[in-house]
């Protein structure tokens, strides 16, 4: 800071040519000038440091000192986040019209604009309103804007119609967010993109033990996270949304693949599905998704009764005396025509005997026939669920990696630092704070 001390003019040629003294800060007037956020309970300078002094009175303090403000933080697009913090400097005890506080240009082509802020005030506005001389870079942030405000504002509570004038500096960082996207948000997609593996997996106890797995993975991921997020209640982080977004997206997979192994697992004995069920998951859904239907059964509960029609009748012939014939069976009928050749190798016996015989075996054929049947119905009531259980799947394997997209394509979207090109602001050139060249520098117009 730079401020004019009429006690302190001399004449150089009194005094041996001396322009500039160096004078203990503590040992002249020093302006009140405090942090006005200040957040350490310290907004004075404690420390003790030189001051350069000229022959016109112009004081040179640019003292060693650490201010703590503070700054309210906007997590809500974290890691992606950019924030905003201000630092105002004021007199404390002097008004205006004692202590008329100016912007110092850091380039003295510079000169501050007047603007109006949305409450209606005007004020001085400099671009670049800090010196970054000695400003280090930070390994977390990146400094996009250090501009300087000049305010004079009424205190009516306290002060009167006494405007008091104070420098407010606002100082936008960016987050740099290469360590969180390479430790937190790449693993967080890998393992909700392996995700969708759990519905290509048959419903068994593996498919059961895959979930669990990638559910107890990302939960312990999840706890090791919290350590990384600022903790706060007033928004929920971007990426806190995405985590959740993502745990419940694992979580209804659980719940899905154990009513799904469930289906799979029933029997016909259990239960039969009802006819929209049927309709839906057994001849619609299959044929939508490209997936193999169902073979229905052959009917050989028909088959026998045709046979005992046929045998009947050949008895009916027989005892009117006309000539008989077996009945010609098809393929399926080998077993019957092996009977029938076993038959007409007894010729010592009647064929009414043979007839009777014939029907007593076709008896004992439909039982085995009708038992047969009924466990292809079974079967085919298994397959069923079977089937259902799978389109389930297929269903939920589409519909989980359209959410998944959907959900990365929004997290990407809402990360503003992301298409944030500005560039960062660098060290200047550096000077000797309490040089005879940096009061020439700022004296000059």
């Amino acid at each position: 800071m730079q401020w004019s001390d009429r006690k302190l003019v001399w004449n150089p040629a009194e005094w041996g040519g001396v322009e500039r003294v160096h004078i203990p800060s503590d040992q002249i007037w020093i302006p009140d000038i405090l942090l006005y956020n200040n957040a350490d309970g310290e907004p004075h300078i404690t420390i003790d440091s030189l001051a350069l002094v000229d022959h016109r009175g112009t004081v040179l303090w640019q003292p060693p000192s650490i201010y703590k403000s503070l700054c309210p933080i906007n997590i809500e697009y974290f890691p992606y986040d950019s924030q905003e913090c201000h630092l105002k400097f004021g007199g404390w005890s002097n008004d205006g019209q004692t202590l008329a506080l100016e912007q110092i240009p850091v380039n003295i082509h510079d000169k501050p604009e007047v603007r109006v802020d949305h409450t209606g005030a005007e004020f001085l506005y400099l671009e670049q309103g800090l010196g970054l001389s000695f400003y280090h870079e930070s390994a977390e942030w990146d400094l996009l804007r250090a501009t300087s405000s000049r305010y004079a504002q009424i205190y009516p509570g306290c002060c009167g119609q006494q405007f008091y004038i104070d420098i407010r500096y606002n100082i936008v960082i960016r987050r740099k967010a290469i360590f969180f996207t390479v430790m937190l948000t790449i693993p967080c997609m890998l393992i909700a993109n392996s995700t969708p593996f759990v519905f290509v997996i048959p419903p068994n106890e593996h498919k059961m033990t895959f979930s669990i797995s990638v559910f107890v993975a990302f939960t312990l991921f999840y706890l090791v996270l919290i350590e990384l997020i600022p903790p706060t209640s007033l928004v929920l982080p971007l990426i806190g949304k995405y985590l959740l977004f993502t745990l419940m997206m694992i979580t209804v997979s659980i719940l899905i693949s154990v009513v799904n192994v469930n289906i799979y697992r029933r029997q016909a004995f259990a239960s039969e599905m009802s006819p929209w069920q049927r309709w839906l998951f057994v001849k619609t859904l299959p044929r939508i998704l490209k997936l193999k239907p169902l073979v229905e059964p052959e009917s050989v509960v028909s088959s026998v009764t045709t046979l005992r029609e046929s045998l009947t009748r050949s008895r009916i012939e027989s005892s009117s005396g006309r000539k008989s014939s077996l009945p010609a069976f098809p393929a399926p009928r080998l077993r019957l025509l092996s009977l029938v050749e076993m038959d007409e190798a007894m010729k010592r016996k009647s064929r009414t005997d043979n007839l009777d015989l014939f029907r007593k075996i076709s008896g004992c054929i439909q039982i085995i026939a009708a038992n047969f049947h009924n466990r292809q119905m079974e079967n085919k009531i298994t397959d069923e669920w079977r089937l259902m259980s799978l389109v389930i799947d297929r269903v939920c394997l589409l519909l989980y990696i359209v959410m998944n997209l959907i959900g990365n394509v929004l997290f990407i979207y809402n990360s503003p630092t992301l298409y944030d090109d500005r560039p960062s602001l660098g060290k200047t050139v550096p000077f000797s704070p309490l040089s005879g060249g940096a009061v020439n520098v700022i004296h000059s117009d």
